[in-house]
Protein backbone atom coordinates (compact mmCIF):
# COMPACT_ATOMS: atom_id res chain seq x y z
CA UNK A 1 0.00 0.00 0.00
CA UNK A 2 2.45 2.08 0.82
CA UNK A 3 6.18 3.21 -0.90
CA UNK A 4 9.19 4.22 0.51
CA UNK A 5 9.85 7.03 -1.95
CA UNK A 6 12.77 8.94 0.02
CA UNK A 7 15.04 5.60 -0.33
CA UNK A 8 13.04 4.67 -3.63
CA UNK A 9 12.94 8.36 -5.39
CA UNK A 10 13.73 7.36 -9.68
CA UNK A 11 11.76 10.55 -10.56
CA UNK A 12 12.69 14.11 -9.96
CA UNK A 13 9.45 15.23 -11.35
CA UNK A 14 7.99 14.84 -7.77
CA UNK A 15 5.94 11.93 -8.93
CA UNK A 16 5.56 8.62 -6.70
CA UNK A 17 7.84 6.06 -7.82
CA UNK A 18 7.63 2.36 -7.15
CA UNK A 19 11.08 1.38 -7.17
CA UNK A 20 12.05 -1.87 -7.15
CA UNK A 21 15.59 -3.75 -8.68
CA UNK A 22 13.42 -4.72 -11.60
CA UNK A 23 9.66 -5.83 -13.02
CA UNK A 24 7.57 -6.95 -10.28
CA UNK A 25 3.88 -8.22 -10.01
CA UNK A 26 1.69 -6.14 -8.46
CA UNK A 27 -0.18 -6.50 -5.59
CA UNK A 28 -2.94 -3.76 -5.63
CA UNK A 29 -4.12 -5.70 -9.61
CA UNK A 30 -7.60 -6.47 -10.08
CA UNK A 31 -8.34 -9.14 -12.10
CA UNK A 32 -11.81 -7.88 -12.58
CA UNK A 33 -11.03 -4.61 -14.25
CA UNK A 34 -8.99 -4.19 -17.40
CA UNK A 35 -5.71 -3.65 -17.37
CA UNK A 36 -4.75 -0.05 -17.34
CA UNK A 37 -2.35 2.71 -16.40
CA UNK A 38 -4.17 2.94 -13.43
CA UNK A 39 -4.46 -1.24 -12.87
CA UNK A 40 -1.36 -3.20 -13.94
CA UNK A 41 -0.21 -6.30 -13.37
CA UNK A 42 3.33 -5.65 -14.11
CA UNK A 43 5.04 -2.88 -12.42
CA UNK A 44 8.50 -1.37 -13.15
CA UNK A 45 11.09 0.82 -11.12
CA UNK A 46 10.95 3.40 -13.68
CA UNK A 47 7.47 3.65 -13.93
CA UNK A 48 5.43 5.83 -11.94
CA UNK A 49 3.10 4.55 -8.94
CA UNK A 50 -0.31 3.88 -10.17
CA UNK A 51 -3.29 5.63 -7.93
CA UNK A 52 -3.77 2.43 -5.58
CA UNK A 53 -0.35 3.39 -3.64
CA UNK A 54 0.37 6.16 -1.28
CA UNK A 55 3.98 7.99 -0.85
CA UNK A 56 4.68 6.46 3.19
CA UNK A 57 5.73 9.06 5.87
CA UNK A 58 9.23 9.61 6.88
CA UNK A 59 8.75 7.79 9.98
CA UNK A 60 7.54 4.86 8.16
CA UNK A 61 10.80 4.95 5.56
CA UNK A 62 12.94 4.60 9.04
CA UNK A 63 10.87 1.87 10.19
CA UNK A 64 9.91 3.56 13.29
CA UNK A 65 6.16 3.83 12.19
CA UNK A 66 4.15 0.73 10.25
CA UNK A 67 1.03 -0.13 8.26
CA UNK A 68 -0.87 -2.99 10.11
CA UNK A 69 -2.67 -4.65 7.66
CA UNK A 70 -5.48 -6.25 10.13
CA UNK A 71 -6.45 -2.74 11.50
CA UNK A 72 -5.63 -0.50 8.07
CA UNK A 73 -4.28 2.03 10.59
CA UNK A 74 -0.45 3.05 10.15
CA UNK A 75 0.64 2.63 14.10
CA UNK A 76 3.84 2.97 15.56
CA UNK A 77 6.49 -0.07 15.49
CA UNK A 78 6.07 -2.36 18.20
CA UNK A 79 9.34 -4.05 17.77
CA UNK A 80 12.53 -3.45 18.85
CA UNK A 81 14.54 -1.46 15.80
CA UNK A 82 17.33 0.06 17.35
CA UNK A 83 19.82 -2.24 16.55
CA UNK A 84 18.62 -2.08 12.71
CA UNK A 85 22.44 -0.45 11.29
Amino acid sequence: MFIDEYALNVHDDGEVPHGYDGTAVCCKFDDNQKESVENRLWISPCWKACGKYKRCTEKQADYLDIFDAVTQTIIENPNDISKIE
